[in-house]
């Protein structure tokens, strides 16, 4: 009986602690899927010398323009710079392409701009006039967040936590998961 008791203990003192493990790990791997290819979009810019864009794709072929990266995305290179590609076009090249997130999480971009493209120039910078952040969210509470800040030099830098777990956007707390 003791031993059954002792167990009983440790099972509801350990199960919440690893199920809120469980859900960061969940959350720091899907933000650094989209992190990953972001950095992709970036090199093959640079390396093909041509502008390439990451753009939300619900059927791995061509771009969406709702529901932000939910549903997947595609990185592909945009050679008429009109941030959407042309399947038609053999020049559009399909570089890689990215799997939908669960169910209860949403990866969406600020409407700035990032919300239905993430365009890369061939100098490996972010097309002029785009800034902002991408969020990731599960079950729309911001305490169970990421986010990252994408600059326009191209580079992407991972949003620090406060105290209460929610990401920093700038030198503020992130207040909601919608763009």
């Amino acid at each position: 009986m003791i031993t059954i008791a002792v167990a009983a203990v440790i099972l509801t003192l350990g199960v919440p602690s690893f199920l809120g493990l469980l859900e960061r790990n969940q959350l720091t791997t899907n933000i650094n899927r989209f992190i990953s290819s972001l950095a992709l979009a970036r090199s093959e810019a640079i390396k093909r010398n041509q502008r390439v864009v990451v753009c939300p794709s619900s059927d791995g072929s061509a771009c969406s323009n709702t529901g932000g990266y939910d549903n997947g995305w595609i990185i592909f290179v945009d050679a008429n710079n009109d941030n959407s590609r042309d399947v038609a076009n053999t020049d559009e090249e399909l570089i890689w392409e990215g799997e939908s997130i669960p169910n209860n999480m949403t990866l969406r971009g600020t409407s700035g701009g990032y919300n239905t493209a993430i365009p890369y120039i061939p100098s490996g910078r972010l097309a002029v006039g785009v800034s902002g952040s991408v969020r990731l969210c599960k079950d729309n509470q911001t305490d169970k967040a990421r986010a990252i800040t994408l600059i326009q030099s191209g580079r992407v830098r991972l949003a620090e936590l406060d105290s209460s777990g929610k990401p920093l956007i700038g030198n503020s707390a992130m207040t909601n998961c919608s763009t």
